[in-house]
């Protein structure tokens, strides 16, 4: 077998439970009396409906406006690509074309304390009409110009560090905007969101590659919140809310507490088997289980920011608690194996190497399978599905939050469980004082 390298067990088993601490309690601090979150946790989670509870609200057009069947569609499309964007994927949202009327149920933010219904559903409400104005006031391009917005850093002088809204154009917008800024060099450009001007910057040469950038005093979460605002578009019409209310979860926070009691009762105890009956692999599998787990976390919470946040329901649990299921399973298929090359007469190191690799195809073949099913789960009940003309929105957040924890948790699986926990065991058998057959699930020592 070819051995890795002894200090290997003790830096990846740090490094995970460092993971898993960061990734469960998150990083914040305090500047003044203000709580800043570098990288969030499990109290940051946007739990569901089901869970916390959430908002109902009726929507019809500000003004008493008569608004076509088109542009009631649109409205509600602007509408629900912003919750997407904003991590919202526990949400039921219908348009009632007969009395002019978007119906939505979508859950409360994460830090909201007030649980006020009407500050709940301004976000959504918000028109978001981007203009960039002349020094006289006048609009001379609006928000259709822009083909994305996104997040960035500034790196100038004297502003590094700074958080901006970068603008990608498109091929037309990016032809007016460079015709806007040949007209009005060295003057000045505002750019308004609504009636409220974002920033004011001063021409200072033509800009033709279709690239711009609000700047101004963003933090990352107002950045954010602009950037999914233009990206969301502007709604056809002002809406306001016809009626709203509050709507009462089916579980509560303190059926919620008490299953997060129960998870650290059940790990623990399966911890406890797993050692007791494989001993060093049993250790092993149980510092990868808890990677897996905080991967898991992380792919919900946004700890990584190639995942979105996501909205969290029962059915998203109980796709946890199945991923780790499969976990398990996994690691005892391997260290079955090891067992079994044992009573093969395999020595120590021989018994490792083979075991962990006959185990992979099991494994593999059984992941594989939740993995196909967590694919089709995503693809017919996720926010853009195939299928909703049939089976509906309203089905769309719980079912697609059984499948993104199922998926992730498998991913985290193949990570933790199957790739790292080798890592480890190839290492930890290195050490002298562990070199015993026993120690590992043989016979004798």
């Amino acid at each position: 077998m070819k051995r890795i390298s002894k200090p290997v067990f003790f830096i990846v088993a740090i490094l995970i439970i460092c993971f898993a601490v960061t990734a469960t309690v998150g990083v914040k601090y305090y500047e003044g009396d203000i709580q800043k979150t570098t990288i969030k946790g499990i109290s940051d989670i946007r739990w569901g409906i089901d869970i916390r509870g959430g908002v109902e609200a009726s929507f019809k057009p500000a003004g008493d406006i008569d608004a076509t069947d088109e542009q009631l569609e649109s409205a509600k499309s602007i509408i629900e690509t912003r919750m997407v964007s904003n991590g919202i994927t526990d949400y039921e949202i219908y348009s009632d074309k007969g009395s002019d009327r978007i119906i939505v149920r979508f859950p409360w933010k994460e830090d909201d304390t007030n649980f006020d219904p009407v500050a709940a559903v301004d976000e959504l409400a918000a028109t978001a009409k981007l203009t960039f104005r002349n020094p006289s006031g006048e609009t001379v391009m609006d928000g259709s110009a822009v083909a994305s917005a996104s997040v960035g850093v500034d790196t100038s002088d004297g502003k590094a560090g700074q958080y901006i809204v970068q603008l990608e154009l498109t091929s037309e917008g990016a032809k007016t905007f460079a015709d806007v800024t040949s007209q009005y060099l060295n003057q000045q450009i505002a750019i308004y969101m609504d009636d409220t001007m974002l920033s004011n910057p001063t021409v200072q040469s033509v800009i033709s590659e279709g690239k711009a950038q609000i700047t101004g005093n963003f933090d990352a979460e107002s950045a954010t919140k602009l950037a999914n605002q233009i990206n969301g578009g502007a709604l056809p019409f002002g809406l306001e809310a016809a009626s709203y209310s509050g709507i009462s979860p089916t579980l509560g926070q303190n059926s919620l507490t008490a299953m997060g009691y129960a998870a650290i009762i059940a790990f623990a105890l399966i911890a406890l088997f797993m050692i007791i009956k494989y001993r060093v692999p049993g250790f092993v599998a149980v510092i990868a289980l808890i990677g897996q787990m905080a991967l898991s976390i992380a792919a919900v919470t946004r700890y990584f920011s190639v995942f979105n946040s996501f909205t969290m329901t029962l059915p998203g649990i109980a796709g946890l608690i199945l991923s780790v299921g499969m976990g398990v399973d996994a690691n005892i298929i391997t260290a079955e194996r090891i067992k079994e090359e044992f009573r093969a007469g395999k020595t120590l190191d021989s018994a490792i190497e083979t075991g962990t690799k006959n185990s992979l195809t099991a494994i593999i073949d059984g992941n594989m399978t939740i993995v196909i099913v967590s694919v089709i789960l995503l693809l017919v009940f996720g926010p853009s599905n195939i299928l909703s003309w049939i089976f509906g929105e309203s089905t769309t957040g719980t079912i697609y939050a059984f499948g993104y924890t199922l998926l992730m948790g498998v991913i985290s699986n193949f990570i933790m469980g199957v790739w790292l926990s080798r890592v480890m065991l190839k290492s930890i058998v290195g050490l002298n004082p562990l070199r015993k057959k026993w120690l590992f699930g043989g016979e004798g020592k």
